[in-house]
């Protein structure tokens, strides 16, 4: 620990860990998170967290792109897969937080919510 520190004060960069799966399996386990709350983001305003968690994805897959002997060729190329499907996922945040906006200016939230509201009534009394 003490050595972490004696790095992070001399401004000394550590190096990044020689095995990237662990990495890579949590990082694309995020992404899968990020884009399950980009796609529900639009009815129900979960965008705001899938966006930050995307744009997390991304920025961490940037530090470690840089080919140097610590790493594989696979592992690069699966952390390159994974920055191109989290650039899309950023895409896709950017077009849905402007569908929102749009949806906010008409009454489609007001209507979708009520009848959804109407829905679980019905099926609420039915049981």
């Amino acid at each position: 620990m003490t050595e972490k520190v004696d790095a992070l004060f001399s401004g000394d960069l550590p190096l990044p860990p020689s095995e990237l799966g662990p990495r890579l399996e949590r990082l694309r386990q995020t992404l899968w998170v990020a884009i399950a709350l980009d796609v529900l983001g639009i009815p129900c305003w979960t965008s705001v967290p899938g966006a930050i968690l995307t744009l997390y994805v991304w920025l961490s897959t940037d530090t470690d792109t840089h080919p140097d002997e610590l790493h594989s060729t696979d592992e690069l190329a699966q952390l390159g897969r994974l920055r191109k499907t989290a650039t899309w996922a950023l895409v896709f945040c950017v077009a849905s937080l402007m569908a929102q906006i749009f949806l906010l200016s008409t009454s489609f939230y007001e209507r979708l919510w009520g009848s959804l509201s109407v829905v679980i009534q019905h099926l609420w009394q039915s049981v």
